[in-house]
Formats: structure tokens, sequence, C-alpha cells
């Protein structure tokens, strides 16, 4: 599990395909000889994955699903055989609905643009801004984009890249200069690594963005598929810190970086959550996340 678990430069989209790819992977080498014997070496396995990536909703929901596949495989009595063809099958289907999802998410976010040549500021790279901006590209709304680099690992580079591919106008900047810019844009788009009632978990620096925003009266949408909403009390969806070598590799003495990727954007600051079907406003959205709950076994850190 070692490549999915550490990948902190993909988008939580691409990083959620990984941990399916990983399952399937153990379903094919699982030697377990007893139904119960696959199920306790399955949660063993999902509680991994969710330790590897604590901010990522949607490895903690699609962890879920496995978990009641294998539950449900059980209550039909099924041989560990059958077990694993269900888990197998079940992370196809997971990566045909995680597909249609995104794209419709894509679709409502390029809605959002009424006018053509508008900016759009974002950070780091989001998969979902991604791809709502070449959907907006495609219908002919012609985005611009104003794009951060997303310290310390440079994510928003490779999105800049990406986009400028495409044919969308492209400014980069360092973190701290996107909010002196904010102005001159459209509208903000933020990915979400997972939304709660409390607020959206996204790289950090989204805050200082979205307080930026509110001062220009710009607005700020959070793009997630609904399989991110989780409730703030779930103990194991959770921001850790990652290596301090990557902001300082030989720091001074007395000198002890930290290095925080994560933050929380208070569910105040957003215009709204763009889902596949809609945009939910704050309070509606923070009801979809409370509703939302891990089973037990998988809501503990």
């Amino acid at each position: 599990m070692s490549g999915f678990a550490e990948d902190r430069a993909s988008g939580s989209g691409e990083v959620a395909l990984a941990f399916l790819r990983e399952l399937e992977r153990w379903t094919a080498t699982d030697t377990s000889t007893s139904a119960p014997a696959l199920r306790a070496a399955l949660l063993a396995r999902l509680r991994a994955a969710q330790a590897a990536q604590p901010t990522l909703a949607l490895v903690h929901q699609l962890a879920a699903r496995a978990l009641e596949v294998a539950d449900s495989g059980l209550a039909r009595g099924d041989a560990p055989a059958a077990l694993r063809d269900s888990l197998a099958g079940s992370c196809a289907a997971e990566r045909a609905d995680l597909a249609a999802s995104q794209a419709a998410v894509a679709r409502t976010a390029a809605a959002l643009l009424d006018c053509r040549g508008g900016w759009i500021a974002t950070l780091s790279a989001s998969g979902a801004v991604r791809a709502a901006l070449l959907c907006a590209h495609q219908a002919g709304r012609e985005p611009r984009a104003l794009l951060a680099e997303g310290r310390p690992g440079l994510e928003g580079r490779s999105l800049a890249a990406a986009l400028a591919a495409a044919g969308i106008p492209v400014w980069l900047v360092v973190d701290a200069a996107l909010p002196l810019l904010l102005s001159q844009v459209a509208a903000v788009w933020l990915g979400a690594d997972a939304v709660t009632e409390r607020g959206v978990l996204n790289k950090v620096g989204s805050y200082a963005v979205a307080l930026a925003a509110r001062e220009h009266s710009v607005p700020v949408y959070a793009l997630a598929v609904r399989r991110k909403f989780l409730p703030a009390a779930t103990a194991a969806l959770r921001i850790a810190e990652m290596p301090p070598a990557e902001v300082w590799a030989e720091p001074a003495p007395g000198v002890r970086p930290r290095n925080v990727y994560f933050e929380l954007v208070p569910m105040e600051l957003l215009r709204g959550v763009v889902v596949e079907d809609g945009v939910l406003g704050p309070t509606e959205a923070a009801t979809v996340a409370r509703e939302r709950p891990l089973p037990a076994e998988l809501a503990g850190a």
C-alpha cells in the first residue's frame, strides 16, 4: 500500500482510485480460509488505508462501502472466494460511479459561469477544479485560471501546465500573492478533501483565500462529490502534519519546521458546495454531512 499511502501530490479523486486499485490487488492475493477471517483481514487493511490518508473523506467512505459489501456477503453465507469476487466487483462499480459523479460536478460548476472569459481562482491541484475548468472551456465559456502553487509540494504547477496545454490562459502565483489578486476574478473554486458541517477541508492557504474573497465580494465555491461528506466528529477524519523536511531540510539550530498540508475553511465563508446535481448552500451542505456517518468500526481514529 506504499504508493497509495505516500501520495501527497495527487488530488483526492486520484488517491481514491489508487485506493481502489490497492484493494483489488489485495482481493486477488488474499488467502483467508474463512469468511470471518477475510472480514477481519479486510478491516485491518481498511483501517490502515484510513490512517495513511486521514484527511481524505473519499477513502473513508470507500472503505465503509467495502466493509458493507463484506458484511452483506457474510450475511448471505458466502464462501471466501465469493466474498473476494464481490469486493472486486464493488471496486469496479465504485470506479465507474466516481467517474460519473466527478463529471457531473464538473458540468454543474461550469454552468455557474454566466459570462465568457471570466477568471477563476484556485490553489494547489484539485482534480474537480481541473475537470470543471476543462468542461467550461469545452463548452465555449473561455475561462481563465489564476492559480497558486500549493506549497510545499507545488502541485499547482502541474495543474497550470495541464490547463495551459488545453488552451486555457493561466496565471501562476505564489500562495501568498493569491489574495492580493482576487479582486480580478469572477469566483474562487476550491477542491475539497472532505466536507463537514463545520466547513471544507482543503489545502493550507484556502482559508486565507476565502477570507480575502469575502473582502472583495467574490463568491467561493467548494467542488465535491457527495461521497466526500462526513460528520465533523468523525475521529478517523483528521489533519496530520507531514514531514518537516519538505519545508526546510536542514533547519537552523533552534528552528522547528511545521508542515501542515490541510486546513478547515468555515462553511460560512462559502457561497455553496457544488455537487453532482446542484449547489448546496452552507446550511444544506451541513445537513448532508451530518447524515453520512461511517460505521463504528471505521469511524474511530
